[in-house]
């Protein structure tokens, strides 16, 4: 049996997210994981769990993590909570997801994101200050 040790994989974990990749990312999941969070459908497998993260840092492609806080709920839990930044056009959006991650072999087999879908969505949806005049004319039609 295989005993994770709950910090060190938090550590791996930020540190991915410090300066996330595809590659990078997924290597720290198990084969037969699953991924849930607002705003895209459960993702399972490392090839689905690769094509979610490419689109999100595709869209963000400064897209940066900071860890907030944790805590181990038993050997195989672990509450994540991180803060997210990156341009959307030239605003930056921030973001603050509280993760639950299930592990199996120290990789991850089941991550829920909890973070407001809604209010991201909100922020993504407002127009830059800096658009032009002639743009946001033809954008208010």
């Amino acid at each position: 049996m295989f005993q994770t040790d709950t910090a060190a994989f938090v550590r791996r974990f930020a540190e991915a997210w410090a300066e996330p990749t595809v590659d990078g990312i997924v290597a720290l999941t198990h084969p037969d994981v699953t991924f849930v969070q607002p705003l895209t459908a459960t993702v399972r497998g490392h090839a689905a769990v690769a094509n979610m993260l490419d689109e999100l840092l595709s869209t963000f492609p400064d897209l940066r993590a900071e860890l907030v806080s944790w805590a181990p709920v038993d050997d195989d839990t672990v509450f994540v909570e991180l803060r997210l930044r990156g341009t959307f056009g030239r605003r930056l959006v921030e973001w603050v997801t509280v993760d639950k991650i299930e592990l199996r072999d120290g990789l991850i087999v089941s991550r829920t994101a909890h973070f407001d879908g809604v209010r991201l969505l909100g922020s993504l949806a407002r127009r830059p200050r800096g658009w032009p005049t002639w743009l946001r004319a033809k954008l208010d039609r």
